[in-house]
């Protein structure tokens, strides 16, 4: 897990592929073309978990973490409700899936981490 302090950078990403990931590959497909602030500036390598098998709250999430569950991700890191809201300017029905099917995701303090291929850092 990536343990510092989080603030947006001065740098975005663009999505321009598909991204990774367990959404279904039309909501996944609405962020080809969205940009959104980056919380560090060059990509990382972390841990975490599948938005649709992954742990439902924190307190599992950590748990699972300690326990050696989490799989390797790597890419560029973004807040997830800020990714969200970009989402929603193009692609509200995408963006709804995400309030939708996965809430707990789409908070304050959550993050998402985009793909290196799927994403182009500019700025």
């Amino acid at each position: 897990m990536i343990r510092w302090r989080w603030a947006e950078t001065a740098f975005r990403i663009r999505i321009v592929r598909r991204p990774a990931g367990e959404a279904p590959e039309w909501v996944r497909d609405a962020w080809i073309g969205i940009e959104i602030p980056l919380l560090v500036a060059e990509p990382v390598s972390t841990s975490g978990f599948g938005v649709l098998t992954g742990p439902k709250n924190i307190v599992l999430d950590w748990f699972l973490c300690l326990a050696g569950r989490a799989k390797p991700v790597a890419g560029y890191v973004v807040a997830a409700d800020t990714a969200v809201a970009c989402l929603a300017e193009h692609a509200p029905a995408a963006a709804d899936w995400w309030r939708t099917e996965v809430p707990y995701l789409v908070r304050p303090g959550a993050r998402f981490v985009f793909d290196e291929p799927s994403s182009e850092r500019i700025g």
